[in-house]
């Protein structure tokens, strides 16, 4: 086990030294250049754009060099240091795989990367379509999963509908995750192609071959398919929430539809309202002052200019959970809401003519969160599944080893299960086997605001809150997470696969 941590060190080690070195703004002679295309340049003996002075005074990064034998020299030298480390560490993690598992096993983990390269291969290198994808696998899980990666390619400049671009939107949202057991924020994977290419292609398979040799390191048996299961259909919620995102981006690329103003969260509060949907009121105020009871000198005060009046901050007043919820958190606990997801076919069936009806929203989860004592906000919470149909409210689990970050955290431990609960921890409350109340109307709810705010984006995360004034939307999330929450895989899937087959179609014509 030792021997194989080993390798796994020396390879991450490899693959930062690689990033690090294609991330560097290059002084040379007098001029600035950027990143990577700098690289590009030399290897296609081309002539790179310098950066405008004040760009590169905004360089952190930035390596000096005064002829071009010494950069030549310096590139190369990481260079054969990372890749001699890279060959290493493969050759160690390979010899021990094959010296303690046998041979049959390592030929399944081959199998599996053969069919992780090759469905890259497809879309990278081959240019190829969703449609005619190679019938490497017959898993529509693992069909849907690898397009919604190599998507992330096609999508990377484009304009995205909350951030500047699609790149900066994912860097931005992963800003907080990182692989349990690793420490290290996914965005840093995200800040150039090379970066992404090296995760996607060689960091996804080693962690995964790692994480189905030690999730069980009593039995040989069983890895292989572990190793498939991680690689190629992973269960965990981050892989729903990444497919979600990608489908949302991809969707509003090619569709160019309006519904996503629906993610600006002023943008909807003030749709709802002239739809009359019930949602959390805000304050007829232009603007608030607020002060500090103690500081002095003009220190301490802030001015926040009302959304509704022109500005940019949403003012509410603070809502009370309902008698239902109270009951069953501490005495200190935040707001705590309900997310529902539901999914439209508005866009996958054919317009007869007349308006669309509720019949095409879909309510595929559930999950009450249950916000923690003195939290601020129900995002530290622990997560109820609850049944759809009926709000019986099942087991509570909760999603924070996905959260923690920094070399404290780089345990490379095996993963465990998330933790149980029957009841919240906090106030010790019996929360499973409670039914949400009023379930029927809150379904109904969720459906009218997809129909009537956003009836063409595919899926829709809405935040319920049950407060004493009654059951409100907070906002809609596009770019939604089920919460580790109960769904049809098969039905959801089905789903995706069929926007990406419309969407290849529109984006064709």
């Amino acid at each position: 086990m030792i021997t194989l941590r080993v390798a796994v060190v020396l390879l991450t080690s490899a693959l930062v030294v690689v990033a690090t070195v294609t991330e560097t703004t290059i002084q040379f002679g007098n001029e600035t250049f950027p990143r990577v295309p700098f690289y590009v340049a030399i290897g296609l003996n081309q002539t790179a754009e310098p950066l405008e002075p004040s760009e590169a005074k905004a360089e952190p990064n930035v390596a000096h060099f005064t002829t071009a034998a010494s950069l030549a020299w310096t590139v190369a030298q990481c260079a054969l240091v990372a890749l001699g480390a890279a060959l290493l560490a493969l050759v160690t993690l390979l010899g021990w795989t094959c010296g303690t598992l046998g041979f049959q096993t390592v030929s399944d983990v081959v199998a599996s990367t053969t069919v992780w390269w090759r469905g890259f291969a497809h879309y990278w290198w081959y240019d190829g379509t969703y449609e005619d994808f190679p019938n490497c696998t017959d898993s529509l899980e693992s069909r849907v999963y690898i397009r919604s990666i190599a998507l992330a390619m096609t999508l990377w400049s484009l304009p995205h509908y909350r951030n500047g671009c699609f790149q900066e939107d994912m860097e931005k949202n992963l800003r907080n995750v990182a692989i349990p057991g690793t420490g290290v924020p996914l965005s840093v994977f995200c800040r150039s192609k090379l970066r992404f290419y090296l995760a996607v292609l060689v960091v996804a398979p080693i962690a995964c071959l790692y994480a189905a040799v030690v999730s069980d390191t009593k039995a040989k048996k069983g890895v292989a398919e572990r190793y498939a299961t991680f690689l190629l259909h992973p269960q965990d919620w981050f892989t729903l929430w990444r497919i979600n995102c990608c489908l949302a981006s991809y969707h509003a690329h090619v569709t160019g539809s309006n519904d996503y103003k629906a993610e600006d969260k002023w943008t909807f509060l003030k749709m709802a309202e002239e739809k009359a949907i019930p949602v959390s009121p805000t304050l007829e105020l232009p603007a608030i002052v607020v002060k500090d009871r103690n500081e002095e000198g003009g220190m301490g005060i802030k001015f926040y200019a009302n959304s509704r009046f022109g500005g940019d901050w949403i003012i509410q007043k603070v809502l009370n959970n309902a008698p239902f919820l109270s009951d069953l958190l501490p005495k200190q606990a935040p707001l705590s809401t309900i997310r529902i997801v539901t999914a439209s076919r508005v866009t996958l069936v054919p317009s007869s003519g007349g308006e669309a009806s509720t019949e095409l929203i879909e309510p595929l989860s559930c999950v009450l969160r249950l916000g923690r004592e003195n939290a601020e906000t129900d995002h530290d919470a622990i997560l109820f599944d609850a049944d759809i149909e009926t709000g019986f409210i099942r087991e509570g689990t909760i999603n924070k080893s996905w959260y923690q970050l920094g070399w404290n955290n780089a345990t490379l431990t095996p993963p465990v299960g998330a933790a149980r609960f029957d009841a919240h921890p906090d106030s010790g409350a019996t929360v499973t086997g409670l039914k949400i109340p009023n379930m029927a109307q809150i379904r109904e709810l969720v459906k009218r605001a997809h129909l009537e705010c956003c009836p063409e984006v595919p899926l829709c995360g809405w935040d319920v809150a049950l407060t004493t004034e009654g059951t409100l939307l907070l906002e809609v999330n596009l770019s939604c997470n089920f919460f580790q929450a109960t769904i049809d895989r098969e039905h959801y899937f089905r789903f995706v696969d069929d926007h990406f087959r419309q969407l290849e179609r529109i984006a064709a014509q």
